[in-house]
């Protein structure tokens, strides 16, 4: 739950239109495979009926070969329920996608709502309160709806990951379904296109802004207070010898000198750590936790003692902090708030819409590609 990763992409423009009551998003579910076993009811590859249960699809020569079907380009593959890839079930259709190096892309082509019932169920835990289960749905859809406009014209939408938020194959729970349901179509908007609505576990009792985190000001994603203290890593440790720490930063590529010594030298407005000195060697909070691991230094919200061979970190939250808090969120719903007035508190600004006044616009060139951790 703690991968960062971020892209400053070309901008991508889309052609303007309605989408339906519920439109389709691609997903990709698995990432440069040479072959896959796909299994269904009345398989279909490119719309024609194939007379078997199981099928395999394979890169041979760079050419996909599925069935009756030899190409190099995308190739759409159906069944009249769900499509099970290498023993996982989707919803939906599939596109197989030939890749230049010699292998394939596998994507889940899948109706927004039900993708939405799989993210949520992936992303929080279904007893907690139902107002905390509908504003994740909401911003996962919103989500989804974000990468949707701004990825109009590539092969795949999101990832199945955290890359951009988690998506199962486990069934998912009725209170879930039942918090979709009655969010069915809305998300959160901002100057009429879809909010970049990034969430994360726990805030260690203040969010931090995206310009903060990632140096892009977006008025909706603010640094603010969050009520998450009951989040089981509220306060967390981490301890590493000086040799260990020593050795992943220099595995790197860090230059650190000569005994290096450990030093925050510049924190942002939530706290959060923005400039570590390490010897010669200076990096961000988050570029550490990208070479530490999030498991390791869960957040940039950290204070750090050297004592004698030993790296202390002691920190607060979980994640990147920015935008939606999910053990916030659960707070808040327990003190008796509805979902709209959560989303309103970790989102100021943005506004609430529904499909009907959705268009596959393009979502700005200010907007980075981020994962939710």
């Amino acid at each position: 739950m703690v991968v960062l990763q971020l892209v400053l992409p070309a901008l991508l423009l889309a052609a303007a239109g309605p989408a339906g009551a519920n439109p389709t998003v691609r997903v990709r579910i698995a990432e440069q495979v040479s072959s896959v076993v796909l299994r269904g009811s009345e398989l279909r590859v490119q719309d024609q009926l194939v007379r078997a249960p199981q099928i395999k699809a394979e890169i041979v020569g760079g050419e996909l070969r599925v069935a009756h079907v030899a190409s190099r380009d995308p190739v759409r593959v159906r069944a009249s329920g769900e499509i099970a890839v290498d023993g996982r079930s989707w919803p939906g259709d599939l596109s197989l996608v030939p890749r230049p190096d010699g292998t394939m892309d596998v994507v889940n082509v899948v109706p927004l709502e039900p993708y939405v019932e799989r993210a949520v169920a992936a992303e929080i835990y279904a007893d907690w309160p139902q107002e905390s289960l509908k504003a994740q749905a909401v911003v996962a859809r919103t989500y989804a709806l974000h990468e949707r406009s701004r990825r109009s014209r590539e092969p795949f939408h999101l990832e199945s990951s955290v890359i951009s938020q988690q998506y199962t194959t486990r069934p998912v729970p009725a209170r879930i379904r039942e918090a979709v349901a009655a969010t069915r179509g809305e998300y959160l908007a901002y100057q009429n296109k879809p909010i970049l609505a990034v969430f994360h576990a726990s805030a260690g009792g203040h969010t931090a802004s995206a310009r903060e985190v990632w140096g892009v000001a977006l008025p909706y994603l603010r640094s603010l207070r969050s009520p998450d203290a009951a989040a089981p890593n509220h306060f967390w440790t981490f301890e590493i010898s000086v040799t260990d720490l020593v050795a992943a930063l220099l595995e790197a590529g860090l230059v650190l000198g000569q005994a290096p010594t450990i030093e925050v030298v510049q924190r942002s407005e939530s706290g959060r750590v923005q400039r570590l000195r390490i010897g010669a060697a200076e990096l961000s909070g988050r570029e550490l936790r990208q070479m530490l691991g999030g498991r390791a230094i869960r957040s940039a919200l950290f204070e750090v003692r050297v004592i004698d061979d030993q790296v202390n970190f002691l920190g607060s939250g979980s994640g990147h902090g920015v935008g939606l808090s999910q053990w916030g969120a659960r707070e808040l719903a327990l003190r008796g708030m509805r979902y709209r007035a959560i989303l309103t508190h970790y989102y100021p600004g943005a506004v609430r819409a529904t499909l009907s006044a959705y268009n596959r616009a393009d979502v700005g060139a200010a907007d980075p590609r981020l994962s939710l951790r």
